[in-house]
């Protein structure tokens, strides 16, 4: 009887926890879909949006690659620099992000890696925080953490499928509920613009 108890539980709780870390459609619209879901052991949830875009892998890894364009299509992006080159498709940069008042100012440091299997039609991109690269500036609070990872694929002629995933903390004082109340709208408006670019650079 006790076993079974204790089995059950297992069971139920293990159930839980897959229902918990489900996606959860938050946004669909203009054919963008975004997604969250609870992250285990943090009150901000993960991301991930899903679209398709005009243009090829080539095309993309040149905009993504683009470290200073990225004020032009990346959400909130103030200013973006490369702080050091690391191979033709590897390199960390520094970027601030603009905030509503009263809201501090963000900034982060970020290592990016792009992969293009040109035969196959596909990319990936893995992103992460290195903050220690760059001493904390005054009155800007830096993000501890982020994590960020695109899987792109061919999906005929001159279209691509994209999958975007993105984990972060925002830092400072904000609450987690105010971070996930705004979570989708950064990312629908980046993917809005940068489909516009792809578009105007295939024609």
């Amino acid at each position: 009887m006790k076993q079974s108890a204790v089995l059950l539980f297992l069971i139920l709780t293990s159930l839980i926890a897959e229902a918990e870390n489900k996606w959860e459609l938050r946004k669909n619209s203009e054919g963008i879909k975004i997604y969250t879901r609870s992250v285990e052991g943090s009150g901000i949830k993960e991301l991930k949006a899903e679209f398709e875009a005009t243009g090829n892998i080539r095309q993309l890894a040149k905009i993504l690659l683009d470290i200073p364009g990225q004020k032009d299509w990346v959400y909130s992006t103030k200013a973006s620099t490369v702080v050091k080159v690391i191979a033709e498709n590897e390199l960390i940069y520094y970027s601030e992000k603009s905030m509503p008042w009263p809201v501090s100012n963000r900034d982060v440091v970020t290592r990016v890696k792009v992969l293009q299997d040109t035969a196959k039609g596909t990319l990936t991109l893995t992103a992460f925080s290195e903050n220690n690269i760059i001493p904390v500036k005054k009155n800007i609070v830096r993000v501890p953490s982020s994590q960020v990872t695109w899987k792109v694929s061919t999906t005929g002629s001159n279209r691509l499928k994209i999958e975007y995933y993105a984990k972060a903390d925002p830092g400072g004082t904000l609450p987690a509920w105010v971070t996930n109340m705004f979570l989708t709208k950064g990312p629908y408006e980046t993917f809005v613009k940068l489909r516009a670019i792809l578009q105007n650079a295939s024609h």
